[in-house]
């Protein structure tokens, strides 16, 4: 719900187990609950992101296994809470060189990465 957030990372990397579990999240815009466009939203990142936020609804997580998809949306909400705590308090987000390390040593697919 917050109008500065890019649609193409929701949230920053605040932690690698955020970027590991999660990847970057999108945001999609607002469609109204029942609406069809939200699928075609959804599977137009298909392959791209494991995480969406809905705005002003919520999550849409996906992984290989329920268990996995779990763990992602819990830490998806923990990196959210994180972020709105400190919101104005100029926290230390991860480096695009700390990203990259994660990519390369853990074999993440991130959009923008090529990996």
């Amino acid at each position: 719900m917050l109008p500065e957030i890019d649609a193409r990372a929701a949230l920053p990397s605040m932690t690698p187990y955020y970027l590991m579990k999660c990847g970057q999240t999108a945001l999609i815009p607002y469609y109204r609950p029942g609406d069809p466009a939200v699928a075609s939203a959804i599977t137009g990142l298909a392959g791209k992101y494991s995480s969406i936020l809905l705005a002003n609804h919520g999550p849409v997580v996906s992984a290989e296994t329920l268990e996995a998809a779990v763990f992602a949306t819990e830490e998806l909400e923990e990196t959210a809470k994180l972020y709105l705590l400190l919101r104005g308090l100029n926290p230390r987000f991860l480096s695009p060189e700390q990203e990259n390390d994660l990519v390369k040593t853990f074999g993440l697919a991130l959009p923008g990465s090529g990996s």
